[in-house]
């Protein structure tokens, strides 16, 4: 189970900052999914990591 959780909020974090990103200067929501992005993908590494 923690495997699909940490494959899918990867998946999830780099379709938002990629999509933040390229939309960066519209509103403050897309500000708002390139910090939600990265914290997504910080938390599949968090989750990738042996423990």
């Amino acid at each position: 189970m923690g495997f699909y959780i940490m494959i899918m909020s990867f998946i999830l974090g780099l379709f938002f900052t990629v999509l933040g990103v390229s939309r960066r200067k519209r509103t403050f929501l897309y500000k708002f999914l390139i910090v939600f992005g990265v914290f997504l993908i910080l938390f599949a590494v968090y989750l990738a990591r042996p423990h």
